[in-house]
């Protein structure tokens, strides 16, 4: 078959006629899906069978879609293995077996030729909303890998073009971004010259990804010598995918410097009070505690004897309330500070935070982290701990809660946190509108700064409580330049 045929075959699964042999002994409907699920279940650890479950409800909701015959049967099957490749390398956790055993469970169940399901699972998940999902440097890695997973190229690398007009590599998968063969390749490439060529024996193919029709990056792999032009197609169908995946990256890292801008511009602000705070009201507290022990000192000859030690005791206590002021002054003003958030683990500055709310407030207070929250962005760590901050400011507050619990966790897609407690609950919208109104935006400021970084926020609560207040970021991180590529 040309590469015409099969792409005209795989555009949509549903136009697939299925061989004679398989129309001649036709199969009850869903048994090509349900023998496709079971082969993958029985590989699939079973922490992972959530996402098979979800794969297989959607693939039966498509079954059902189109008629339930032997053709949507035969669609659902690999919808189905699509999507749970998909979420499998969305994970982390899709090996070049999974991959293989995927297309060989397809092939045989549904009665079409290896190659054919190949290049349709290709193209379903490199356009799969799962990876549309995962920070592009995370996505565009996924789609390059199956090019290695599906045997099509023994090595590949991605190519982007630089400012002064230079190319930089910043996806290496089995091979060496200093090759400088590779290299020459992905600037010729780039140059606008013959998007997908062949140097002499090398088996290196380029494939280049535009933006507008201009070349932004080039995808370079060297494939197996016994593979024919067909294989040429996966590089295209790569360069297209890339293509939404690399826009979508601009976007994010513009959106990221503007995002930087605004937390910068809040930082400050932030951090000035801080320092107000020390070099005013702090030392007000000083000096007035100062005085306070001069006055019991200068009181205490003139009090009757009776009377001297209940004296002593009430400027003691005040003394006391004094110190505790200055204390907790001092942790407001080094909590605004946000170099202190960028420069420590953020699980350390959370629970840090957490510990001195329940030590000023009496409340039973809990942190719990999920994940890794060190690769997030600064931006990204001062908007989740001065969300926390307020947060757990409104609890204190409002709520008459005896105990709150702050959960972070982060995933290859997103960061979640919840702050839940227990106490008496109120009305959401009519609470919020309230306090707008007056002028009290703590939690319509949390909103905001999660919109302003592109995330979400949602409060569930009643009167009588729970309280549980959620709120999401998506994770970006920058493509970074693969080290050993700077040759000429």
């Amino acid at each position: 078959m040309s590469l015409a045929g099969i792409r005209s075959a795989t555009g949509s699964i549903a136009a697939l006629s299925l061989p004679r042999e398989a129309a001649a002994a036709p199969q009850p409907s869903g048994t090509r899906l349900e023998r496709v699920h079971a082969l993958l279940t029985g590989r699939t650890p079973e922490r992972l069978l959530p996402l098979l479950a979800d794969a297989h409800a959607r693939a039966e909701r498509v079954a059902a879609a189109g008629g339930m015959n032997e053709a949507s049967d035969a669609m659902a099957a690999q919808v189905y293995a699509a999507d749970v490749l998909a979420n499998l390398a969305a994970e982390g956790e899709l090996e070049p077996a999974d991959t293989q055993a995927a297309v060989a469970a397809v092939a045989e169940a549904c009665s079409l030729p290896p190659k054919l399901v190949s290049f349709d699972l290709y193209l379903r998940i490199v356009s799969s909303p799962v990876l549309f999902a995962l920070p592009p440097v995370f996505a565009a890695g996924i789609e390059l890998r199956l090019l290695l997973h599906l045997d099509i190229a023994s090595e590949i690398s991605l190519w982007r073009k630089t400012v002064a007009g230079e190319v930089e590599c910043v996806i290496a998968l089995e091979c060496e971004p200093g090759d400088r063969l590779v290299r020459r390749q992905a600037k010729t490439a780039m140059s606008g010259r013959s998007p997908i060529s062949l140097v002499g024996r090398s088996g290196l193919r380029t494939a280049t990804v535009s933006r507008f029709g201009t070349p932004t990056a080039v995808i370079v792999a060297r494939l197996h010598r016994n593979h024919d032009v067909c294989e040429a197609g996966y590089l295209a169908e790569a360069a297209v995918a890339l293509s939404s995946v690399l826009e979508r990256e601009h976007l994010l890292e513009r959106n990221a410097a503007s995002e930087q801008a605004l937390v910068a511009t809040a930082e400050n602000r932030l951090t000035r009070l801080g320092f107000d705070l020390h070099d005013g009201p702090i030392q007000e507290v000083l000096a007035l505690g100062a005085e306070t022990r001069q006055l019991g000192d200068q009181a205490y000859p003139f009090v009757l004897d009776s009377h001297r030690e209940a004296v002593r005791g009430r400027f003691d206590d005040l003394l006391a309330r004094l110190v505790e002021l200055d204390r907790q002054l001092r942790e407001t003003a080094h909590s605004l500070e946000s170099r202190s958030i960028v420069s420590r683990p953020l699980a350390e500055v959370l629970h840090r935070e957490v510990e001195a709310f329940e030590r000023r407030t009496g409340i039973a207070a809990s942190a719990e982290v999920v994940g890794d929250p060190e690769a997030l962005s600064s931006s990204h760590r001062v908007a989740i701990f001065r969300a926390v901050q307020e947060a757990l400011s409104n609890v204190r507050e409002h709520s008459g809660a005896t105990s709150v619990n702050v959960r972070l966790k982060v995933r290859r897609n997103s960061v979640n946190v919840r702050i839940t407690d227990n106490g008496h609950g109120f009305e959401v919208n009519r609470s919020l509108a309230l306090a707008a109104e007056r002028g009290r935006l703590g939690l319509v400021g949390i909103g905001e700064r999660m919109r302003i970084l592109g995330g979400s926020f949602d409060i569930d609560s009643r009167p009588g409580g729970p309280t549980v207040l959620r709120f999401s970021l998506p994770r970006w991180e920058p493509f970074e330049v693969v080290s050993g590529n700077r040759g000429s």
